[in-house]
């Protein structure tokens, strides 16, 4: 599940993954970013990945998702501030419901969001419960402001800071401006997801050649099927060779603002006449694009024409 964050949080995402891997899971964490409601969903699916290590059924899995997404999953509990702070009576409840092993799942996780909103009396409540963790209960706590939270529930969880969320859906925003049109019949998922896919494109062209006839030739035009996508797709190839031709220039990158380490690794592959006759290949497809030529057609010649510069 936290694959799809490796683009904007690659080293908190790694790390993370990494645990799972090696299945060496903290007792609790703390999660820190400007925009809770981000780290609140990636610690929903930071959930689903530690339950997978269970060894569950995949329809079972997939019921427990579906559940933890509805906030209907018994085993994760969720604390969030009543009015101004987290009450003493919210944790006592917390602790009394997780007295019992886990029974779906491998274990049982409690996300406490505004984690800052502890006043002393819930801080103080909760604490024991941190220091002496059950082998099969997993805290993530969760703040906008660590300055804020207690020091003591700070010592006692892995601090994980995000980078700015904020700011990531703003440089999205611009760049989504640049690729589509009717931008306000598309939700930012979707968005997300074909600037994703383009970028798979424009890697396995790089890295394949012409056999990406072979890998990504029924993909493609599965999910750019109409001339529409097909214009996005180029538009977006062109904002991307645009800012490695600026990179590679010692400029700015403009467009792909959170993409950077892409950027620089297409940029590497290539000279600068080399990123400059890309851009002019992509160009013209979108003539022919705008002619309303074949689909398959338009992508064989694509792939052929970048694959010999």
């Amino acid at each position: 599940m936290l694959e799809k964050y490796i683009n904007n949080q690659e080293i908190v995402t790694k790390l993370l993954m990494q645990s799972l891997k090696d299945a060496k899971i903290v007792q609790a964490y703390l999660f820190c970013c400007d925009d809770i409601d981000f780290i609140y969903n990636y610690a929903k699916d930071f959930t689903k990945d530690i339950i997978s290590l269970s060894n569950l059924d995949e329809k079972v899995l997939d019921n427990i998702y579906k559940r933890i997404d509805k906030e209907e999953y018994t085993e994760l509990k969720i604390i969030e501030p009543d009015g101004n702070y987290i009450k003493k009576e919210q944790l006592a409840q917390l602790q009394n419901s997780v007295l019992n092993k886990p029974i779906e799942g491998n274990k049982i996780v409690y996300i406490i969001k505004n984690c800052d909103k502890l006043n002393i009396s819930s801080a103080n409540s909760i604490l024991k419960f941190l220091e002496e963790p059950e082998d099969d209960i997993i805290a993530i706590l969760l703040t906008d402001n660590i300055n804020m939270v207690i020091p003591t529930i700070k010592s006692r969880c892995q601090i994980l800071n995000f980078k700015s969320v904020k700011n990531n859906l703003q440089d999205n925003q611009k760049l989504y401006k640049y690729i589509f049109e009717n931008i306000e019949d598309l939700d930012e998922e979707t968005l997300k997801i074909f600037i994703e896919n383009s970028i798979n494109v424009i890697e396995t062209i790089e890295n394949k050649g012409k056999n990406t006839f072979i890998y990504l030739k029924k993909i493609v035009l599965d999910i750019f099927k109409t001339p529409n996508d097909i214009l996005h797709l180029l538009n977006s190839m062109i904002y991307f060779y645009t800012d490695c031709l600026y990179y590679k220039l010692g400029k700015n990158i403009n467009y792909f603002l959170n993409y950077e380490e892409k950027i620089v690794d297409i940029s590497n592959k290539n000279e600068e006449n080399q990123l400059v006759k890309k851009i002019s290949i992509i160009e013209e497809i979108k003539n022919y694009n705008r002619s309303n030529v074949n689909s398959k057609l338009l992508f064989d010649k694509l792939i052929i024409e970048m694959s010999e510069v």
